[in-house]
């Protein structure tokens, strides 16, 4: 695991449930334009409207639709292009399903892994690739805590 992944890991447990979603939206919506099929893109703009109104949203709604993204995703076809494009929308389409059903540190890791699919494919061979990335979601996360916001980044600057 990334280092910086680690310090968004242990933020994120000190975090509410509320704000790990939040912090799992955000991600998506970076690599929201990675996303391809149109039942995958309806799924976000659901995802969306279910955490602008999180305090009645119900858990079987979000499990409902954490089952059919993880199907989803793993029926995505990819591709076998050295460009990455396509295993960028399966990263993208992987990241949505996690954070769906609430696992804000998967989400996260397939998003980066999105991301830097999208500058092509031989990228997420090196670890350094993930660092922007992985810096610019501690970023989100502090803006989802902000009383935390200057801890969070000054302990990722130490690593």
């Amino acid at each position: 695991m990334h280092p910086i992944l680690k310090s968004i890991e242990s933020e994120l447990n000190l975090c509410s449930e509320k704000q790990k979603y939040q912090f799992s939206l955000l991600c998506i919506s970076e690599i929201f334009g990675n996303l391809e099929d149109a039942d995958v893109i309806e799924a976000f703009h659901t995802f969306k409207r279910l955490m602008g109104d999180f305090e009645t949203t119900s858990p079987g709604e979000l499990r409902s639709l954490a089952d059919s993204l993880r199907s989803f995703a793993q029926s995505h076809q990819g591709s076998k292009s050295i460009d990455g494009t396509r295993h960028a929308a399966v990263s993208a389409t992987y990241a949505l399903s996690k954070a769906v059903a609430g696992d804000a540190v998967e989400a996260a890791a397939y998003a980066a892994y999105s991301s830097i699919y999208g500058y092509g494919g031989y990228a997420v061979n090196d670890p350094d690739s993930f660092t922007e990335v992985h810096q610019r979601q501690l970023e989100l996360l502090a803006k989802i805590k902000p009383e935390r916001k200057k801890v969070s980044l000054e302990k990722s600057q130490t690593l």
